[in-house]
């Protein structure tokens, strides 16, 4: 994990839990650069040495918020039918699958990934995505590690492609309208 304290002390794990809320608060009341440090730690009820000693930066927050509220992890979403451990490979018919579900992932969470591509921060959704891509065993798991690498990325940029026109266009689109979109340019029928 990106953020600095992993430990289980109750009181860390609840200043972690507060301070993430509460910059979710912010970050719908003001934009993201614009909320300082001090006055995350002052709205939290945290000192400075509390919020240094949890995480390493604001954007650290973020991370956490996305890898414990908001990550898409390919292997948990992924029909019981369509998960197959012995076939690790990306067919087309698993990577449909894949695709809207994780359009009903975005729609479900308009909310939050609006407020990351207002705030010029889905550079962190990408990473996100790209671990989640490159952990999961379902998926790519037969690629070199090259070949795996690129193939995360990839199909990490494209969703986080998907996610900012989505916001960018109010979040009118509908899951399986997105899902045909996202489908569409990853098997190349539409370039």
């Amino acid at each position: 994990m990106k953020y600095l304290y992993c430990g289980t002390n109750k009181t860390a794990l609840a200043s972690q839990d507060q301070i993430a809320s509460t910059l979710l608060a912010l970050m719908k009341e003001k934009p993201y650069d614009e909320i300082s440090v001090s006055e995350l730690c002052r709205c939290a009820g945290i000192s400075r040495q509390t919020f240094y000693s949890l995480y390493q930066s604001k954007e650290n927050v973020v991370i956490r918020i996305l890898q414990n509220y908001y990550c898409y992890m390919p292997a948990e979403h992924l029909p019981e039918n369509e998960h197959d451990p012995g076939d690790q490979s990306l067919n087309s018919c698993r990577m449909e699958v894949f695709c809207r579900d994780y359009c009903r992932y975005l729609t479900d969470h308009a909310d939050f990934i609006h407020l990351l591509v207002e705030n010029n921060i889905t550079h962190l959704l990408y990473d996100s995505i790209y671990e989640s891509m490159h952990e999961c065993g379902c998926f790519l798991g037969k690629l070199e590690a090259e070949q795996r690498s690129y193939s995360a990325g990839f199909i990490a940029s494209g969703f986080v492609g998907i996610a900012k026109v989505y916001v960018e266009r109010n979040c009118e689109d509908g899951a399986d309208e997105l899902a045909d979109t996202l489908i569409s340019l990853f098997s190349g029928s539409l370039l």
